[in-house]
């Protein structure tokens, strides 16, 4: 397999044409779409190994928006602002505030514009490379392993994605218009089968090195720590510290001994990132967390005081990844993760999806589930040692996933809403965010379907509350 099918910048025109009518007919309704690219034209594409590279290359493009969307910032953001992380300090953007607050409308446009239709514009066009890949004969068998082991690891990462927020989602997995736009909701335990199925035949069919430049296209130890985390949320605690330790004992990936460069293009942290497509633009997250150093323009999106509080004096992670600025007399915080705000200046930080620090706490948690203490405690360890801090001395199970939760807050905050399902699949939702949030209410906890979906598809039931 040549690597130049991986990383080459350009695209045939006619497989331009094939992904702009792809992205364009695939996001009108909640997968109701015209008909299907002209079977000639989606053949040609997957014909060759390049122009089949490159069609996949288009799902990672359209994931790195330069806007605040759904795979762009977008988790992170207003799960952030759902959860006990982040605080809009102007709130006059009415669906925001809403996030904020914890009462959604089914109206809300970001929750259907930006999340649902762009969530599943991606999965049909993962769909249309699965097949097609699937079908063609022509294809390097190497090629067609690695590209088809992609498309079914970015379809599991959406629908992970989707049923953490809406609960009950639809489950597409063909591309067929005529029945896709009628689908009722599928149970999370159906959605959650469908990824785990997804990403095993992505982890057997993808290899274990990287292709093209850095680590921005999937690989087997992506797929096992994805899988590791989806165990851990299914609570099979033994499957969870399986695929997390095939992670760590490959030899791949180490932490970065400082914290302020593990978002870098170049980390050895990183597991997948995704690599910014528009030139002198680095990511989203600088762009709407990092504010202007200069006048009294606050960050419009902070962090809360009880986050800041969370961090222990000598934690080298909050010089590093937390940022502040005064304005008057009050001092507000801010992500701070990524941080190359302005334009047309080098690109040095990919945007990281998933990393090496969150399958040691994922293989902590699993371990103390199984009442593994000193197992359990020797990773979570050695995210603290990274961070400055002395060996935790936590001596029993509950003790040891009270340590680990606070360190996942600390770790993994403003991160693709770690947080918000983190509080969710553990049942503490209610007792952590009532007490923060006036008219808190349980049903709140899942986003509700999109109005416009609810008109469109009468299968489609709304969620309790809304």
């Amino acid at each position: 397999m040549k690597n130049k099918y991986f990383c080459s910048p350009f695209v045939p025109l006619f497989v331009l044409l094939f992904l702009f009518l792809l992205a364009t007919s695939s996001c009108k309704k909640f997968i109701e779409v015209d008909p299907p690219i002209d079977k000639v034209t989606a053949g040609t594409v997957f014909q060759n190994d390049e122009t089949a590279a490159a069609a996949v290359n288009g799902i990672y493009s359209q994931m790195m928006a330069t806007s605040l969307f759904y795979s762009s910032g977008g988790v992170t953001v207003y799960a952030g602002l759902s959860a006990d992380e982040l605080f809009l300090t102007n709130n006059t953007v009415a669906e925001q505030a809403e996030f904020e607050a914890n009462t959604l409308s089914p109206a809300n446009g970001i929750l259907w514009s930006d999340f649902w239709l762009r969530a599943y514009k991606m999965i049909y066009q993962t769909n249309t490379c699965i097949d097609n890949l699937s079908a063609s004969t022509s294809l390097s068998p190497d090629v067609k392993d690695r590209l088809k082991g992609e498309a079914l690891f970015l379809r599991a990462f959406h629908y992970f994605l989707l049923t953490n927020m809406y609960g009950a989602v639809p489950l597409v997995t063909t591309t067929d218009y005529t029945t896709s736009g009628s689908i009722p909701r599928t149970a999370p335990e159906v959605i959650y089968s469908q990824v785990i199925t997804d990403l095993a035949d992505a982890k057997r069919l993808l290899p274990a090195t990287y292709s093209g430049n850095g680590r921005i296209r999937p690989n087997k130890w992506a797929a096992s720590a994805l899988l590791a985390r989806v165990h851990l949320y299914r609570q099979h605690w033994a499957e969870a510290e399986r695929e997390a330790t095939e992670v760590v004992s490959s030899g791949v990936f180490t932490l970065v001994p400082n914290p302020a460069n593990v978002f870098l293009a170049t980390s050895n942290e990183a597991i997948w990132q995704l690599a910014p497509v528009v030139p002198g633009f680095n990511t989203t997250e600088a762009r709407v967390f990092v504010p202007l150093g200069t006048g009294t323009t606050k960050p419009s999106f902070a962090l809360r005081a009880g986050l800041i509080a969370a961090f222990e004096n000598v934690d080298t992670r909050k010089s590093a990844w937390v940022g502040s600025k005064t304005v008057g007399t009050e001092t507000i915080y801010f992500p701070f993760k990524y941080k190359v705000r302005n334009l047309n200046l080098p690109v040095t930080e990919n945007y990281m999806v998933l990393r090496f620090a969150e399958v040691l706490l994922i293989r902590a948690e699993a371990r103390a589930r199984q009442n593994k203490i000193s197992e359990g405690k020797a990773d979570l360890n050695t995210i603290r040692i990274r961070a400055g801090l002395a060996p935790s001395t936590v001596l029993t199970s509950e003790q040891l996933l009270t340590a680990i939760e606070k360190e996942r807050r600390i770790e993994l905050f403003a991160e693709w809403g770690h947080r918000w399902f983190d509080l969710k699949r553990t049942g503490r939702v209610d007792a952590v965010l009532s007490p923060l949030k006036p008219g808190w209410r349980p049903d709140a906890a899942l986003f509700p379907i999109p109005l416009p979906e609810i008109l469109r598809n009468p299968s489609l039931i709304q969620n309790p509350g809304y």
